[in-house]
This record gives C-alpha cells, structure tokens and sequence, in this order.
C-alpha cells in the first residue's frame, strides 16, 4: 500500500490517490505518514479533506505532529486545526501533547482558538493555569483581550499575572475598563506602577477618564511626575478635541542635527516613544518648522544637516480641532500621524492613526445609533444595564410618539372628508415618504461624514435629489397606479376606480420629491449650525416627511381631484 501511495504521490494524480485512501484505515493511514520524509509526508497530508486530516492528525506521534505543523502553512492548515479543536476539551488535551496543543490553536481561526482556550482554562482549573503560560504568550494582545472578557472574575488576575511585562500592557489597554477595573483593584501597587510605566501616554489618559475617582487617585500615585505632568498637560484639553486623543511621545529633532546625531538620538529615545517612523523637526522655542522620515535619514550622508533636505510644507493639526476632523486629515493624506500644534504652533504631540481608527469606529457607531433613534452608549451591549438601555432609547420613542400628535391633527381634521380606500392608502403614501427622506439624508450624512459635501454645496445637492426624485417619483407613482388597479381591485375586489389610483400615485409622487429635498437639506442645515446631522436624520425627518406626506395626500385627493365622500 505504501509504495502504491508514493507511485501516485510522484505521478502527482491526486484522483487516484484519493480513491485509493478510501479503503485504508485511519490507524493504517498514521502509520503509513508517520513512516514518510518530510516532503512526501506533506504532500499526502495535504490530500486528506479536512475531517479525515483532522481525525488522523490526533492519531499520529508527537514527531510527526511536529512535522505537519511546521510544513504546513498557518492558511492551509486552519481548516484541519479548526476541526482538531472542536473536540472535547478532556480528548484534546488527553491525546495530543501540550505543547502541540499549543500549536494547533495558534494555527486556529482566532474565533475559534479564543473560544477553546476559554474552555480549557475552564477544564484546567487555577493550579494548572500554568500550562498555559507558553501559548498565553504568543497570542495577540486583542486576542487575549478577548479570552479574558470571557473569564470569569476571580479566573482574570491569575492569568493575567502569566503574561511577560510588555504584553500584559498591551493586552490592558485593548481590555474594556470593567476588566481593567477589576484588575487594577487586585493589582499591588508595584505591579500597577509596572503597568502605567508600559502604557504610553495617551492610553494612561484613556483609562483615567473611564475609572472612577479612587481608581484614577491610585493611579497618579503610582505614575511618575513626567508622566502626572504630561497626563495632566492632555486631561486639560477639551474632550473631543485633537489634544484630548494624542499623545506627547513623539521624536523631536533640531534642524541644525546631523543624520548621524538623529540616528543616536532615535535609538535612545525611540524604546518610550509611539511611532517613530517620522520625525518632527523643531526650533529652540518647540515651533514646529518640518518634518523628516527615518527613510528621509537613510537616503542622505551621515554628516549631512537635516535643513538641507526635511519637509517644510506638512500637514499638522491644532489641538482644538475637533478629533473627526483630525481622523479625516488622517485618512484624506493618507498619513500615520500628525503633529499637533498649539495657537503659537508649538509642537505638543502627535495622533497616531491606530487613534483614528478609534475614533473613526466611536463617530460611525454614535451616527448609527441617531439614525436608528438611540442614544449613543460608551459600553457594550452586554455590559450595559438594563436600565441605562431603557433610559438610553425611551426618550427616542416618546419625541417620536408626541411628533405623531401632529399627523393625528391632519387626519383628525379631514377624516369625515377622505373615503375608506383613501384613508387605507395613507400609511402607504407616509412609509414611502419617509423612505425617501430618510435615502437622501444618509446620502448626505455620509457625504459629510466624508468631507464630500459641505454647507455651501447646498445648491448643488438640492438641484441632484431633485432631479433624483423625479425620476424615482415617476417611478413610484406608476408602479402605485398599477398596484393599486391590478393588485387591490381586481386580485381583491377593492372598488379603486381610475380617479383614485390617478389620484394617490400622483400625491405619492409629489410626497416622494418633497421628501427627498427635505432629506437632503435638514442634514445640512444641522451642519451650518453645528448640530451633529446624525441627530436629525431619523426623528426629525420622519416627522417632518409625514406631516408633509399626509398634507400633500389630503391636498391632492381632496383639493385636486375633489375626492370628497
């Protein structure tokens, strides 16, 4: 059997291999790769489909286990580790090594790997936490962040303690400030002094503005006075402004340096600072006068000045600018920082693009949450009270119920005027309606939100919805004329004659126009008065779009058509 499966392995005719392996056992198969070198046993390992590699893979020796792992790719192996791992906890541990076991979930699909690690911290037990030491430590600082938040309370320090220093900081700052919370009260105070010196600045100031008082006094305490001073220096900022999200860590260079002297001076500071790929070029007063990249100092001599050749014409940022409009210089210049500047243009810092991304995730998520009607909320969902929920969408809800007061006014007043068919096409002609409103208000939004659109360009968005709403109410008002005459009259016998059906496509055409305009100015207008757009895009443009809806209705049936019972 074996040398019938190395004839068709160097023919390469993977067919006839694979309807061969069909009558061999899985302890025959082990055996039989377990016996090949190295490059036949990964070409037949790579034959198996992935229930039968995974199933064999348990059943082969710890060298040969070894092997696979090491010439196989982490890509071409996620699969068959994937289906190793979604055995029992007890049967993985039981029949691989740990150290393999360690190596077949690193090669996992993170979901999967986070979710197995939790169980088997829940299998181990606290005294043999200690296995997991080796793979704790080559796991991803968000991958750790996310196995603890699964842990229970009292399972969360032992392990954390597992981690070498400079990892265990980075998994702190990507853990939720409950987590860090818990920590922190069970941290001594030499090893919270261990953890604020790790973390850079603007992280330290991140987690102090989410700890309750007496968590930030024992953090200060425990802080330097440079750092207390720099932490203060950024706490002083307003809270969404560039200030409040950089960080004072950056490389500060002097135009009168040689490249030579910026080199010795980078790998001095470079171990505390951010980023240090691009350099900040300032004079004896901390103006900031250029810029200079580390590949910028690879390119030129030693003994040459960094004047002759750093960037005088940079991007920079003020510290009061609002921190959406620092992420969107980020993203539109494609840059990995910028510097940011006080009124005299003084270099204080820099926002690092991993803080934009942040913030960038911040405003889409609190833009999503007005449009849908709730509250922005700083926590997740599942650490979220119930409580707070209800008070963070309740007040949503009861603006929207009162609003209806004024389309319960309209129908109030023409009831006795509309017929039983008219008044059973207004939710109709109201959803579609707000629809539209809504269609051309995230347009817009999102063209805002992307510097696309400005206050100014109101003529122009105002002069494309319209020609957009004609098209798209001619559209509806037909397709609505035939609903109502093909679907309504004669699939259900409503008597909708060709005047009514006339009659409604034409006021749902009209309410169509009328609330694409209305969706794509009351945005902009929020903007010209620095009101977040989000805020108006739900509630107030329904509003708005079905009192107008309702009057457009009952002013085309009624006053237009003379539909008067």
């Amino acid at each position: 059997m074996k040398e019938k499966i190395l004839q068709l392995l160097q023919e390469n005719d993977t067919d006839a291999l694979k309807e061969l392996l069909k009558d061999v056992t899985q302890e025959e198969l082990s055996e039989i790769l377990q016996s090949l070198n190295s490059e036949n046993l990964t070409a037949l390992f790579g034959v198996l489909d992935k229930e039968t590699a995974a199933d064999v893979f348990v059943l082969l020796d710890r060298d040969t286990q070894r092997r696979v792992l090491k010439n196989f790719s982490d890509v071409k192996l996620q699969s068959v580790t994937d289906e190793i791992i979604d055995d029992d906890v007890k049967q993985l541990l039981e029949t691989m090594p740990t150290d393999v076991v360690h190596e077949v979930l690193l090669k996992a699909t993170p979901e999967n790997r986070n979710d197995k690690i939790v169980e088997i911290v829940d299998y181990l037990g606290e005294k043999k936490y200690a296995l997991l030491k080796p793979l704790l430590a080559d796991l991803e600082p968000v991958d750790l962040a996310e196995i603890f938040s699964e842990l229970d309370e009292e399972d969360l320090p032992i392990l954390f303690r597992l981690l070498p220093k400079e990892l265990a900081a980075e998994t702190f700052v990507e853990m939720n400030s409950t987590q860090q919370q818990l920590l922190i009260r069970s941290f001594s105070d030499k090893e919270l002094k261990l953890i604020i010196d790790d973390l850079f600045v603007d992280d330290t100031v991140d987690l102090i503005e989410e700890m309750p008082a007496n968590v930030v006094r024992r953090i200060l305490m425990q802080a330097d006075s440079e750092t207390r001073k720099e932490i203060n220096e950024i706490l002083k900022y307003p809270k969404d402004s560039a200030g409040s999200i950089m960080t004072t860590e950056c490389i500060s260079l002097r135009a009168h340096m040689s490249v030579r002297e910026c080199f010795d001076k980078i790998r001095k500071e470079a171990i505390d600072k951010e980023t240090i790929y691009t350099c900040y070029v300032t004079d004896d007063q901390k103006t900031l006068i250029g810029t200079v990249t580390v590949k910028d100092l690879f390119l030129h001599d030693y003994e040459e000045k960094v004047a002759s050749f750093m960037e005088t014409n940079f991007i920079f940022v003020n510290t009061q600018d609002d921190k959406e409009v620092v992420a969107n210089v980020l993203s539109k210049y494609d840059l990995l920082s910028v510097p940011v500047v006080d009124q005299e243009k003084r270099l204080v810092g820099i926002v690092t693009i991993d803080d934009a991304l942040d913030v960038i995730t911040d405003e889409a998520t609190e833009d999503i949450s007005y449009i849908n009607s709730v509250t922005p909320s700083d926590k997740p969902y599942l650490e979220t009270s119930v409580f707070r929920i209800y008070l963070h969408r309740i007040p949503w809800l009861l603006i929207l119920m009162v609003s209806a007061t004024f389309t319960g006014l309209i129908l109030n007043t023409y009831e006795s005027l509309l017929s039983t068919l008219l008044v059973a096409c207004v939710p109709m002609v109201m959803g579609t309606g707000g629809n539209a409103g809504s269609q051309a208000s995230v347009t817009v939004i999102r063209g805002m939100a992307l510097d696309e659109i400005r206050p100014r360009d109101i003529g122009k968005v105002i002069w494309k919805e319209m020609r957009v709403s004609v098209l798209v109410a001619l559209s509806v008002g037909i397709v609505c004329f035939a609903k109502l005459q093909l679907v309504d009259r004669l699939i259900f016998g409503y008597d909708y004659s060709l005047l009514y059906s006339l009659a409604v496509g034409t006021a749902i055409a009209l309410a169509v126009v009328v609330a694409k305009i209305v969706g794509c100015c009351v945005p902009i207008f929020a903007k010209s008065i620095h009101i977040d757009p989000a805020v108006f895009a739900n509630p107030f443009i329904t509003t708005i779009t079905d009192v107008l809806s309702l009057l457009i209705f009952c002013g085309v049936t009624l006053g237009i058509f003379h539909l008067v019972v």
